[in-house]
């Protein structure tokens, strides 16, 4: 399988996350993919996302992701973030922009905010997130994921999913290895049957509780990716790229390295 792989731009952390770092170094790395997150400060600054928009596309990459803060939500296109952060994004071509799924949201209010996006040139993309811990409210926000692209995806309402296949397996969310790993397998088959590009967040960790200080390249910690990746080249999602959201440029490399073997055993 070949499967494009990038960078979010956690990989310039000890550069204060400057995107245009991130953008430089993941061009000249050869990541074919880049995820930038569109902060306050830049949102606020026309002047400064116009240069990195400008930078970004001379590299170009095979698709450049913008993730917004926030989550969707009804109070989401009301804040005065997200109408800069549209404003801005307003291009004379479509715009790949991810944001967090908000289980505390009702269906019907997540769809009306679907319904009511001002944008059309925006291709919107839906990160799995959890706010509560437990393995109740777990189950239940990933039933309520499920329920939403069931209902989102219509000739009016185009909705792209993000895997972030980590979250599964944080210690908050009290599931053991092999219940994470049915969501996993569960998810990527329901986008799988219904033709729903995925992409995918990822990173490693050696312990649980997956603090910064837990990271490691993929396919070194605990999270079981050989099974994960068997699974997917066993049933064939469409899986449209991979985003490494780590905090540093050596594991990154590392993962991608340890991918690329994952892909082709």
């Amino acid at each position: 399988m070949d499967i494009p792989i990038g960078v979010a731009n956690s990989v310039s952390a000890n550069f204060g996350f400057d995107p245009l770092d991130a953008v430089h170094f993941a061009h000249q790395a050869h990541f074919p993919l880049i995820q930038i997150f569109i902060s306050e400060n830049m949102v606020g600054n026309s002047g400064k996302f116009a240069q990195l928009l400008h930078e970004a596309e001379l590299e170009n990459f095979l698709k450049i992701y913008f993730h917004s803060a926030g989550y969707l939500n009804r109070n989401y296109l009301k804040s005065a973030y997200a109408k800069k952060l549209l404003s801005v994004l307003d291009t004379n071509t479509p715009v790949n922009l991810i944001l967090h799924f908000d289980e505390d949201e009702a269906l019907e209010n997540m769809l009306e905010v679907l319904e009511t996006w001002p944008d059309k040139q925006i291709n919107l993309y839906l990160e799995n997130y959890f706010k509560n811990p437990g393995k109740e409210n777990a189950t239940r926000n990933l039933r309520k994921y499920l329920a939403l692209f069931t209902l989102a995806n219509s000739e009016r309402i185009k909705l792209f999913p993000v895997l972030d296949i980590p979250r599964f397996f944080h210690q908050a969310l009290d599931f053991r290895e092999e219940e994470a790993l049915h969501w996993n397998y569960q998810l990527l088959n329901f986008f799988g049957n219904r033709r729903l590009p995925v992409l995918l967040h990822l990173i490693d960790v050696k312990d649980a509780r997956q603090a910064r200080s837990d990271f490691c390249a993929v396919n070194e910690g605990i999270i079981p990716y050989s099974e994960i990746f068997q699974f997917i080249k066993k049933t064939r999602p469409l899986i449209e790229g991979i985003i490494l959201e780590f905090e540093d440029k050596i594991n990154p490399l590392k993962s991608r390295d340890a991918l690329q073997q994952l892909l082709t055993e």
